[in-house]
Formats: structure tokens, C-alpha cells, sequence
């Protein structure tokens, strides 16, 4: 990776500016900063805006226009789609124990042991494990009086080992933690998989009813900012408490209307690459297909 000093004047000499007529910073300040001087925070970000770079796209090109390997490692993260997609889940676990080898870093170890728990969740086909790792980082960010983005992010993605009652507090503070961060670049795609985690967590543990509200804010997000699949997938969730209520033919609706939307999604884009690819958007609708039958099946049972 390249000095910062190196990337300013990288940076610089593309964009065509001379040192001298930097306002931001005096020249020899400068030239020593470019030559290897770390400089302080105020200079630094003062050098950024004036250069129109902000701080993200700064370090990217800084590793050669990639990603930091902590950044990579979260992104890898962030795209998983099957949380129990154990050959997926050891592949990260590969990656983050090599990166972990040589540097302590105590988020990207907290991300490694919920890979762990995804693990026990899909060894034992069920919710009800216990992992001493995520007990004590539930704890340690319950009782903070601020919570941060990825203390939020790490919440919602250990949810489903607690029970419903330990939740409902702990969602609605994250809640309204989370209104602090609604001026935070592209919030709303974190805020959307927050309500729709939080919903998911209540009809996996048979409280549907609690998923309407957090399913209802996530459909108008997605819709204001046009993230369709986010907004599929709330709308199809929200069959659940309809269903719960009563209204079986519009729940069934739901699910029907958001399975042929996707089927046809996969196909528009099957067409539109003309290549065979992964069926991604056919994936989600069979799963939604497979979890609503489970879940109907269930629902007999229990009545007869």
C-alpha cells in the first residue's frame, strides 16, 4: 500500500495542481507530508476536500484502487445471501483467521465468531445454541449508553440465538439509536436489512405479529429509495402477520405476487446478459416458497 503522503501527491499531480497553489496547506508543510511527514487529522482532511477526495475514496486508491483488507473482509461479509451457506461460511473463516493472524482487530474477530454460530445454527437445524463469544458482546453493547453502526450491524446478525423477550427492548433502542444516523451516507440500505433482520427474527421465533411495524418501515424505505428485492422481500414477509390475522387469501397473495416477480426478474436478466448464470433471483423466490409452505404446514398442525 502506498504512503499517504504518496497518494496526496499522486492525487495532486493528476488533478494538475501545483504545490504552490494548494490553499489548504503551506508548501514546504506539504512537500514534507508528500516526502513521508504523517500529517494530523485537521490538515488532512483539509488537503482531502480541497483535492474533492473524500476520506473512503482516498484510502481506495490508496491500496491501488481496492478495498483495505478490513473493508474487503466486511464486505465479504456483508454479501452473504445464505447465512447458513456452510461452504461459503468457511471460505470467510479462512480468510478472516488469516487476517486475524497478524493483526488484533476486534471487529472483524466479533464477525468471526458469528460465522461460528451460523455454523452451530446449521449443524443443529435450529436457533436454540449458545455461544459464550456472543453473550458477552451482547452485553458489552446492551449497556452502552451510545450505540454505533456496527454495534447495530453486530445486534442484528445474533439476534435469533435470544429469546423474544430479551429482544423487544434491545430492537427498540436500537431503533432509536439508529435515528442519529439519518443523515449517515446511504443509511437507508443499513436501515432497510435492520427492520427487515429484526422482522425475520420474530416470525422465525413464531411472533409474527411483532414483524408488521419493522416490515412496514422497510417496504417504504425500499420504495422511496427503489430497492426492489428489499422491497420484495418485505412485502412478502408481511404475508406472515397477515396470515396470523386472518387474512389468508392476501397473505397467500403477497407470496404469490413477490415468487412470479422474481421468477420473472431472473428471467429479464438471464435474457438481458444471454448467458446462463446463477439464479439468484429464482434462488429467493424458491426459498420464500419453501419457508411459506413450512410455515403453513406448521400452522395446520397446530390447529388440529
Amino acid at each position: 500500500m502506498k504512503s499517504i503522503g504518496d497518494t496526496i501527491r499522486e492525487i495532486r499531480l493528476n488533478k494538475g495542481v501545483k504545490q504552490s497553489k494548494m490553499k489548504s496547506v503551506r508548501q514546504s508543510s506539504l512537500a514534507e507530508i508528500e516526502k513521508g511527514r504523517v500529517p494530523s487529522v485537521e490538515i488532512f482532511l483539509n488537503i482531502l476536500k480541497e483535492l474533492d477526495i473524500d476520506m473512503q475514496e482516498f484510502f481506495y486508491i490508496q491500496n491501488d484502487f481496492q478495498l483495505p483488507a478490513r473493508d474487503h473482509l466486511f464486505k465479504l461479509f456483508r454479501e452473504q445471501k445464505q447465512s447458513l451457506d456452510e461452504e461459503y461460511i468457511k471460505e470467510l473463516q479462512s480468510k478472516y483467521d488469516e487476517y486475524l493472524v497478524s493483526t488484533e482487530d476486534t471487529f472483524i474477530q466479533s464477525l468471526r465468531d458469528i460465522l461460528d454460530i451460523y455454523l452451530e445454527i446449521n449443524a443443529k437445524q435450529s436457533f436454540d445454541v449458545s455461544h459464550d463469544e456472543a453473550f458477552e458482546k451482547w452485553a458489552d453493547i446492551a449497556e452502552r449508553k451510545v450505540w454505533y453502526h456496527n454495534d447495530i450491524y453486530m445486534l442484528t446478525k445474533i439476534f435469533y440465538i435470544f429469546p423474544i423477550e430479551q429482544i423487544d427492548n434491545v430492537i427498540e433502542k436500537a431503533v432509536e439509536q439508529l435515528k442519529k444516523y439519518d443523515d449517515f451516507p446511504n443509511i437507508h440500505f443499513f436501515k432497510i436489512a435492520f427492520f427487515i433482520n429484526c422482522s425475520r427474527h420474530y416470525i422465525y421465533a413464531g411472533a409474527s405479529l411483532k414483524s408488521r411495524p419493522h416490515l412496514i418501515a422497510a417496504e417504504r424505505l425500499a420504495k422511496q429509495h427503489q430497492v426492489v428485492v428489499l422491497r420484495l422481500t418485505s412485502h412478502y414477509l408481511l404475508a406472515y402477520s397477515d396470515y396470523l390475522e386472518g387474512a389468508h387469501e392476501k397473505a397467500q397473495e403477497r407470496v404469490d405476487r413477490t415468487t412470479n416477480i422474481l421468477f420473472s426478474l431472473e428471467t429479464l436478466e438471464l435474457e438481458d446478459k444471454n448467458k446462463k448464470d446463477i439464479p439468484t433471483y429464482e434462488r429467493i423466490a424458491n426459498d420464500y416458497l419453501k419457508d411459506w409452505k413450512n410455515f403453513l404446514d406448521q400452522q395446520k398442525s397446530a390447529t388440529k
